[in-house]
């Protein structure tokens, strides 16, 4: 590979070191370990690897972060990590909830991007594939989390895997009558977590009843309580609850304490994001922990990398996840056990 073409995603593959770690080598070595930075400095003398800059990047200096629901709280950290990133690199950040659902809110938003001068911008809300190009033709875009093109860059995880790993977690813990709380299937990380539930269920030879896999038009607190408690109070029940989002298992934990059903010996509960509520939760929330800052910071060294040279190859990258066990699905008072995922 010309070392022109370069770029902190092949130091980081070549060191077995994080993007965002590689990153701070280069614009903030004194928070980095020196036997660290001293691996990823190696790395790059051996790549030939040179940090590339640009005219561009000192004419441009806003980029957008567009998000669906700035109040959820997943994408709080996921932002903060974008932030951090583009103040590294001199830029400001404006975030959007622009929903883009057709061609003329794509043209609208195209024309508020070139009104503000905008130079990049990361999609963490779902796009469909069509609507890319009216937008990457102009400048630099990097999806994250969510995804639906291979022609341009992303950073997310791996869903279906993580889903997967879930139920056989709930399995592994004697369970078989597992429901599913999802969100929205036009989110592709809906998508992912359904194909893996459905994926283990044939797996493992499980059967389910039509009211257990549940998809909410929206994750909301309210919705997936009322969702919960119509399933708990089903002839039907089931024994466990896998949730997409740890919003949603703490919904299904509050209808199964007002129907008098005990988490984790009559209902085991299982989320996902690892957000706060997770261990506020009484009790406290299985999960799968998503690097959501790193998530966020990767996606915005990648931006940096488009915007300073726009013939940088595109980068996709998964990050890793954990399931982290606490009292939700075990019995185990002080039980709190991280494991690799993916």
């Amino acid at each position: 590979m010309e070392s022109s073409k370069m770029s902190i995603t092949d130091i980081a593959k070549r060191t077995g070191i994080s993007v965002s770690t590689v990153s701070r080598v280069l614009n903030h070595p004194e928070l980095v370990n020196a036997q660290t930075a001293e691996s990823i400095r190696s790395a790059m003398k051996e790549l030939d690897y040179k940090p590339r800059t640009s005219k561009r990047s000192k004419e441009k200096k806003n980029i957008i972060i567009n998000v669906s629901e700035v109040t959820n709280p997943f994408y709080s950290e996921i932002i903060s990590g974008i932030v951090s990133s583009a103040t590294t690199h001199s830029y400001y950040t404006l975030i959007s909830q622009e929903s883009l659902g057709d061609i003329q809110s794509v043209n609208s938003f195209v024309k508020f991007l070139k009104s503000i001068k905008a130079c990049g911008v990361i999609f963490c809300s779902p796009l469909s594939s069509q609507f890319y190009d009216p937008i990457g033709s102009l400048m630099p875009v990097v999806q994250c989390c969510e995804y639906n093109s291979e022609e341009y860059s992303y950073v997310s995880i791996d869903d279906f895997q993580a889903s997967y790993n879930v139920m056989e977690h709930i399995y592994s813990q004697g369970r078989r009558k597992i429901a599913f709380i999802n969100g929205p299937l036009n989110y592709k990380y809906a998508r992912e977590r359904q194909r893996g539930y459905e994926a283990f269920l044939e797996q493992a030879g499980l059967s389910t009843m039509s009211n257990w896999s549940i998809n909410l038009s929206k994750i909301n607190y309210d919705m997936a309580f009322a969702s919960a408690c119509q399933l708990l109070t089903s002839l039907t029940p089931p024994d466990a609850v896998f949730a997409s989002s740890d919003l949603i298992a703490a919904a299904v934990i509050k209808a199964a304490k007002l129907h008098r059903i005990r988490v984790p010996e009559d209902l085991i509960v299982v989320g996902f994001d690892n957000i706060n509520i997770s261990t506020i939760c009484d009790p406290a929330i299985t999960t799968v922990n998503q690097p959501c800052f790193q998530l966020g910071y990767t996606a915005g060294e990648i931006l940096h990398e488009h915007i300073v040279s726009p013939t940088a190859y595109k980068q996709q990258v998964l990050l890793n996840t954990e399931l982290i066990i606490r009292r939700s699905s075990s019995s185990h008072k002080s039980m709190e056990i991280e494991k690799t995922a993916v």
